[in-house]
């Protein structure tokens, strides 16, 4: 496998092909936490900037809240997909997977 087909995947990819012979369970968490997790980390990470923009500006004082709790759902939907991957490797471990051998 080349370098270039890998672009855009997780580095424990290789972990989650393994997990989808052997605990088609663990997978499908492995899949959706991954997914959750890259999904939360790019909402918190456009969140604190459009946090930093309505501080600083006066009349936006009330989309605060609503720029708070979009802040708060995506750090939610980052630990959602936290959650789901230490599952997926909870259960792949009772399945007899190394998750240390990620190649």
């Amino acid at each position: 496998m080349s370098a270039r087909s890998n672009k855009g995947k997780s580095l424990d990819y290789p972990l989650y092909e393994r997990m989808k012979k052997q605990a088609p369970q663990a997978a499908r968490y492995w899949l959706l936490g991954d997914r959750l997790f890259h999904a939360g980390l790019f909402l918190t990470m456009t969140s604190m900037p459009a946090l930093f923009f309505a501080y600083t500006q006066a009349g936006l004082r009330a989309l605060w809240v609503w720029i708070i709790a979009a802040g708060a759902a995506s750090a939610g939907t980052l630990g959602f997909g936290i959650y789901f991957k230490r599952e997926a490797y909870k259960l792949a471990i009772k399945a007899g997977i190394d998750v240390n051998k990620l190649s």
